[in-house]
């Protein structure tokens, strides 16, 4: 009964989705089309812009658009208003950007008191960007100590079948590690296909938010056994009251809790608990350990490029607009990424928390990698700026390969999903 009850309420889920979708869609859809169809130029290269609104399918002609310009995730530093001719064109130019780096162009259009917008962010020479974040010098000692005292503690996994959520070809389980120290756990889903003998193995991590997690992970049935964690250390299976309770109580802002220290900040138990679960994967009978890979986007990104950085037993990764890129961006006068850290140069103990955020920065995680990985964002995310993961990936010095939907936002086309399935498949040598 509970099966079917969770199948009708997804179903009523994905019905009321489409329909806000419908309702949602801009009556005029307004667009500034770059001279160059790669939305990327050369440092100091002027942009050429072509604008136009269009209202049921129609260019509208006589219309004005206004555009403003400025460099990625900062202040308008230029704009103008442009009139659209009897074709429904009109033309602008930006100007080149001086260094390496993203510029954000967006227009809009005003009808009947409301106005209507987009962004189009154009890139200047991005496999140029360098990070404005250094990696300490103990980086790699503070945390091979970390998870050194983290290996002491046992994991002792407890799992629990879960029949209502398993069916013919995978089964379900509630999972718990112990993993930080002694009363901390990683909790999470396991799915685990039910064809015999040794399989690849993925660990799916999420993005930000306090949420819980359902199974079967949908991996499961390409041939993976998942194991899909959170990283709060609490259970993923409680009543969604709890997790927004908490998501506004005690773990509200949770990406600045105990910045000011590295041993105390709250992603340290996090990051172990990741490397933790991947130990577990390797412990298990069902699990080929020589075919281990990370999955995630945004936090699930960030963590992904961690994880890979430190556990020998991961062989490849996924990581699609990994968030914590170049945390020091805002201090430099440039983007930086996901939760947009240093912002406010008179933040109490500025510059400590930045040298915290050193130990903590995906850059230099993305430094460490040597399995190969595969990576995929857009030009026009707004919450992982492409200057702060270009960033990440222009230091990456292990194979790689760079999926860009250039007007995806922080979301992905089905198709690099798909892209991103094959070559893990192909990497984890699956069928």
């Amino acid at each position: 009964m509970r099966h079917h009850i969770i199948t009708l309420l997804a179903a009523v889920s994905i019905a009321l989705a489409a329909i806000a979708q419908s309702s949602s869609h801009q009556y005029v859809t307004v667009v500034a089309e770059p001279d160059h169809a790669d939305w990327t130029y050369r440092t100091g290269e002027d942009v050429h812009f072509t604008a136009y609104a269009i209202k049921e399918n129609v260019r509208m002609k006589n219309t004005e658009i206004t555009y403003t310009y400025g460099p990625d995730k900062l202040d308008a530093v230029g704009s103008g208003t442009v009139k659209t001719d009897d074709q429904g064109m009109a033309h602008f130019v930006v100007p080149g950007a001086k260094q390496p780096g993203f510029t954000s162009v967006r227009v809009k259009v005003s009808l009947d008191g409301r106005t209507y917008s987009s962004m189009t962010n154009v890139a200047f020479d991005p496999y140029s960007i360098q990070p404005t974040t250094t990696m300490p010098s103990d980086f790699e000692q503070f945390w091979h100590e970390t998870l050194s005292k983290a290996a002491q503690v046992p994991m002792t996994p407890l799992l629990r079948h879960n029949e209502q959520e398993s069916n013919d070809r995978v089964d379900v389980y509630y999972v718990r590690l112990q993993s930080y120290r002694r009363g901390n756990y990683v909790y999470g889903v396991l799915t685990v296909p039910k064809k015999p003998g040794r399989k690849p193995a993925i660990l799916r991590l999420p993005g930000a938010a306090v949420r819980t997690f359902h199974g079967p992970n949908e991996l499961a049935y390409e041939g993976f056994v998942v194991l899909e964690v959170g990283v709060h250390g609490i259970p993923v299976d409680q009543d969604p009251e709890i997790y927004s309770q908490l998501e506004n109580g005690a773990l509200a802002n949770y990406t600045t809790q105990g910045i000011d220290h590295r041993d105390t900040y709250y992603y340290r138990r996090s990051i172990v608990g990741c490397v933790r679960a991947v130990d577990y994967l390797c412990t298990r009978d069902d699990v080929d350990s020589t075919r281990i890979a990370t999955y995630g986007g945004s936090q699930g990104g960030m963590l992904s490029i961690m994880t890979a950085a430190l556990s020998p037993h991961v062989s490849a990764l996924f990581a699609y607009f990994p968030a914590f890129c170049d945390l020091t961006g805002y201090y430099h006068g440039r983007g930086a990424g996901w939760p947009h850290l240093f912002r406010n140069p008179d933040e109490p103990n500025l510059q400590a928390r930045m040298d915290v955020s050193r130990y903590y920065d995906t850059v230099n995680f993305a430094r460490l990698l040597r399995v190969p990985g595969f990576y995929a964002w857009g030009f026009n995310d707004p919450a992982c700026c492409p200057t702060s993961t270009f960033s990440a990936y222009n230091v990456i010095t292990a194979p790689k390969q760079l999926l860009v939907g250039r007007d995806t936002g922080h979301w992905l086309y089905p198709w690099q999903v798909d892209a991103a399935l094959a070559w893990l498949k192909a990497q984890l040598k699956i069928d």
